[in-house]
């Protein structure tokens, strides 16, 4: 752990980048947690940095990869495609009626796509799953996953053109 004059520093130097990097992704009350987790981050650490650039750009990659962590986690806690089509179905024509009916019109097209793309692509575009998960779930190559993404994209937009 280190000592409260190294975080002390640390703040001073690269507090307000830090803080920059996090407005950038998120509001400020969803900010100020990944802030502090950043440099909860930094005093648990116990590796030397090489210079004051290194600590830098550690600490702002650390910050984004929290900021992303709380956007993936937001777009999960999302309520489900069943949820949104039941409250369409139930609601006839309200206000969320025309937008749902196109979410039907595009599932419907990714359920024709067949298997693979249709497992890849619902996985990214719905669950907002990156490649990297996406191939650790299916168990095949990342570039594999980026192709069967790429060509499914391809094959949705030709069937809803």
């Amino acid at each position: 752990m280190r000592d409260s004059a190294d975080m002390e520093r640390a703040m001073g130097e690269h507090a307000d980048a830090v803080w920059r990097a996090c407005l950038l992704y998120l509001p400020p009350c969803d900010a100020e947690d990944v802030f502090q987790e950043t440099f909860i981050k930094l005093a648990r650490r116990t590796e030397p940095f090489a210079d004051a650039s290194h600590e830098r750009s550690w600490l702002l990659r650390v910050a984004m990869n929290g900021c992303k962590d709380v956007l993936r986690a937001a777009r999960r806690r999302d309520v489900s495609l069943d949820e949104r089509l039941e409250l369409a179905g139930d609601e006839g024509v309200g206000a969320q009626a025309p937008s749902d009916a196109g979410l039907r019109e595009v599932l419907d097209a990714l359920d024709a796509l067949g298997d693979p793309p249709k497992t890849q692509l619902y996985l990214a575009l719905v669950e907002g799953y990156g490649a990297r998960e996406i191939s650790r779930m299916c168990d095949m190559p990342i570039g594999t996953v980026y192709s069967w993404i790429s060509r499914g994209k391809r094959r949705l937009r030709e069937v809803l053109s």
